[in-house]
């Protein structure tokens, strides 16, 4: 038992490894920061001590400090995998949605491609042809309203059927 306490103190303690940050500035005023000691000639002054310089730039997401480096280095934390699955989730339901719509496209021409054709072939065989008026009576059509009726259904199926 005290071994196993010593055990999770000990990993703990690995936890919480802290590293000094120093800030160096040389003679032409460039400023660096390091965790190791300033070079010869420049003024040095500690900025703080705080966990990792690679875990904080991680923590910051900032690629010059580290952060790249350390999250493709190591394990992916929780918050990143489900980032990550949130991410595909919503590529998966908006490629799904693109699918259905182009579906629903594709129906619709061919409905009315198949109406268009349907219309001009029954316009086409001959006969009397009839149309209901507004106020709900059958109409029969003369020649000139048959041929205007023929070539909306032609341009309907120019349109709708490729």
């Amino acid at each position: 038992m005290k071994s196993l306490i010593a055990f999770i103190a000990l990993i703990s303690a690995a936890g919480l490894a802290q590293a000094q940050i120093n800030k160096c500035v040389d003679a032409s005023g460039k400023t660096v920061y390091s965790q190791g000691p300033c070079p010869k000639g420049a003024k040095a002054s500690s900025v703080a001590t705080a966990p990792t310089a690679a875990a904080s730039a991680a923590k910051a997401g900032d690629p010059a400090k580290g952060g790249a480096a350390a999250k493709s280095s190591g394990p992916k934390s929780a918050a990143e995998l489900d980032q990550e699955f949130r991410k595909r989730q919503t590529d998966q339901a908006n490629a799904a949605k693109k699918d259905e719509d182009k579906q629903t496209r594709e129906k619709l021409e061919k409905e009315n491609c198949d109406s268009s054709r349907q219309q001009l072939t029954s316009l086409e065989i001959g006969g009397r042809q009839s149309s209901i008026n507004a106020a709900g009576e059958r109409v029969f059509m003369d020649e000139a309203q048959i041929d205007a009726q023929k070539q909306r259904a032609r341009q309907g199926v120019a349109t709708y059927c490729k």
